[in-house]
């Protein structure tokens, strides 16, 4: 059973010659964010000089941040299951609702973090453990100030370059960084999407995928201008570093490792976490709608009406960019209240064109 059906176990569904892949993994995002729309004034020099900018924009903000944290966090798990995603690594304060099993996505409950090193001046507080199980995440060397390359010295200063470490963004690393984070055994999230709009440049990936580096894409969220995790791995197609499958690959098991998240797939000990969609090249381009069906936990909770009706469980239809989509009943109830009762919520733009 899924966190959010009804349907029974054994229920068939017949896909008519989709294609079946692992659903996308979310290795970056902060869930609870996914209320705004992008902030700041880009391109920018830093992450400093784009938050900043982006603080300056809260005042007349306020009404999206006063929606409830809960459900800033519940419409950050649908941003991601209408991209096909079903795990998110979250970059902001657990929440006991992040792990409950009717949250829409799986998150990884056991992490720590930091900001950044120049926004967090005591990073070594923040690490508590040495488990590589339980990943420590941080934006480090984000901008395109050669400058922040010194960050990852500031990381190994505080011990904190480790093998759970987890850099998201990274975008001012050079080719040569690579090997030094491969030797530390750190993961990098690479976050093409944001980094081309806030920077206009982004990491040097082929150097951390050719050294070893162990590499999974992040959306950021919206604030940072990534609209969620399929326009994320448009973005990446669109820097020509990997082929299909490679991209593929990132997505969904890569991205998965970064993140201490089991990857989706129909081998034995595998969570059925799972994508049928129409067409492979609309995936790759960013298409919302080749989306026909996603199981997270081995329930269909979104997709096309009769697919995720087919294992019985009641559904909530909602249109998606003029086309009739399903969410599993629960979930549906819950996104219609929401969106009830805080109409402002819709100034994001991974809703325009969703409606319920």
């Amino acid at each position: 059973m899924g966190p959010a059906g009804t349907a029974a176990a054994d229920a068939e569904i017949d896909l008519e010659g989709r294609l079946l892949l692992p659903a996308l993994v979310n290795a970056h995002d902060v869930l609870d964010l996914s209320t705004l729309p992008p902030l700041g004034e880009p391109p920018c020099d830093s992450l400093y000089e784009w938050t900043r900018a982006a603080e300056e924009h809260l005042a007349r903000l306020a009404p999206l941040l006063a929606v409830p944290l809960v459900d800033r966090l519940f419409l950050g798990g649908l941003r991601n299951l209408l991209a096909g995603a079903s795990a998110v690594l979250h970059h902001h304060p657990v929440h006991r609702s992040l792990v409950r099993e009717d949250f829409p996505v799986r998150v990884q409950g056991r992490y720590a973090f930091a900001h950044s090193p120049g926004l967090t001046p005591r990073l070594r507080r923040t690490y508590r453990t040495t488990d590589r199980r339980i990943p420590w995440v941080v934006r480090a060397a984000e901008g395109r100030d050669p400058s922040l390359r010194a960050e990852l010295d500031a990381l190994a200063a505080a011990n904190v370059l480790r093998q759970n470490t987890v850099i998201v963004h990274g975008t001012a690393l050079g080719a040569e960084d690579a090997a030094r984070l491969k030797a530390a055994r750190a993961s990098f999230v690479w976050c093409p999407e944001s980094d081309r709009r806030l920077y206009g440049t982004t990491a040097p990936i082929a150097a951390m995928l050719e050294a070893g580096v162990k590499v999974g894409l992040g959306s950021d969220a919206p604030s940072a201008g990534a609209r969620d995790p399929l326009s994320n791995l448009a973005a990446a197609r669109r820097e020509g570093v990997l082929g299909e499958l490679a991209l593929l690959r990132l997505a969904s098991h890569g991205s998965a490792e970064v993140a201490r998240l089991p990857a989706g797939g129909l081998v034995p000990g595998a969570p059925a976490d799972l994508l049928a969609v129409d067409s492979l090249e609309r995936l790759l381009a960013g298409d919302r709608l080749t989306v026909a069906l996603l199981l997270v936990r081995g329930a269909p909770v979104y997709g096309l009406p009769a697919l995720v009706a087919a294992a019985g469980g009641p559904i909530a239809l909602l249109s998606v960019e003029g086309e009739e989509r399903a969410l599993a009943a629960p979930l549906g109830r819950r996104f219609a209240a929401v969106l009830r009762r805080h109409p402002a919520a819709r100034a994001s733009p991974w809703l325009t064109g969703v409606a319920i």
